[in-house]
């Protein structure tokens, strides 16, 4: 499956955009359906740290893990599915736009991890996830 990207322009520096988007505190804001979300260690995020999140589906509470896999401040945020067969990761840049910041995120999935007979369904579902991420921060950080 291809990669799935999108992108907005911030009207913020790269500094504050990233510092918003690797705060665990800021989750359940701007990704849709986590209900609690930790850190592991506890303190300063870097490649390896672990985000912990439980979202709510059909009444069960669920847990998943998302490892850190690049860390480059102000540039690269990128974290890996943790715990599951066909790990999905998802990168997030941050370039210059102007007095601005232009995040852009990028959904990497696995070739074979989805039956082709799905995979265009998977592929607009995951896209549109990234695009309300992308709305919901440019609310909230923009």
């Amino acid at each position: 499956m291809p990669t799935i990207t999108t992108s907005v322009v911030l009207d913020q520096p790269a500094d504050r955009v990233f510092s918003y988007i690797i705060d665990v505190a800021n989750h359940p804001a701007w990704q849709a359906g986590i209900k609690e979300a930790k850190l592991t260690p506890a303190g300063p995020v870097s490649a390896g740290s672990t985000y912990t999140y439980i979202t709510e589906v059909m009444g069960q509470r669920i847990q998943s893990q998302m490892q850190v896999s690049t860390f480059l401040v102000n540039q690269v945020w990128a974290v890996k599915t943790v715990g599951v067969p066909n790990a999905v990761e998802t990168i997030y840049r941050f370039e210059p736009a102007g007095a601005g910041t232009r995040l852009t995120i990028a959904m990497e999935v696995p070739a074979g991890a989805y039956p082709a007979a799905v995979e265009g369904m998977v592929k607009q579902q995951m896209l549109k996830s990234l695009e309300e991420q992308a709305a919901r921060i440019s609310r909230l950080v923009g």
